[in-house]
């Protein structure tokens, strides 16, 4: 007659437990250790490249509709997307104007009679097919820094700029 009860487990339970904790360190420190690519994980910053080129007018007119226009000196087949973004004081949100990526030129024509503002917030976006997504303007960090114009009227900036004041 026997009396109370054995431990029927092949292996001991202190050594299981020591197995499962280095096998978890070892995975962890595995998908930690990857080698990064030099891109930051940061999904606000961006490349910094002289492919994107764009030029602000030095004036914008809040009667007359003005252009926003960005070239770019990437090859045609390697754009995924190029994107406008603006907002203005009358629309908080940014919204997005995409142009087809094999156009000549990407242009997008603001009109301020027909969506009155008083200012316009503005940048540019370039995404690859490899993933990267450059933009302008952006600072020396790589993060970046939309361009915002004051929309003014146009005879009493002639009217300032003949007294000499501008």
């Amino acid at each position: 007659m026997t009396t109370g009860t054995r431990n029927v487990l092949l292996s001991p339970q202190g050594e299981d437990s020591a197995i499962k904790y280095i096998s978890l360190v070892f995975l962890m420190s595995i998908a930690f250790s990857q080698k990064s690519n030099g891109m930051p994980l940061d999904s606000t910053k961006y490349i910094k490249n002289d492919k994107i080129f764009h030029h602000p007018a030095k004036v914008l007119f809040r009667s007359r509709a003005f252009d926003l226009e960005v070239f770019t000196d990437f090859e045609k087949k390697l754009i995924k997307e190029i994107s406008l973004f603006f907002r203005t004081d009358s629309q908080p949100r940014y919204r997005e104007i995409s142009f087809p990526h094999d156009a000549k030129r990407f242009l997008y024509r603001y009109n301020p009679q027909t969506n009155p503002a008083n200012y316009i917030t503005y940048f540019f976006t370039v995404e690859l097919k490899s993933g990267e997504v450059y933009a302008t303007p952006i600072d020396s960090s790589g993060l970046l820094k939309p361009i915002t114009k004051k929309l003014v009227d146009p005879i009493k900036y002639y009217k300032e700029r003949a007294e000499g004041k501008r």
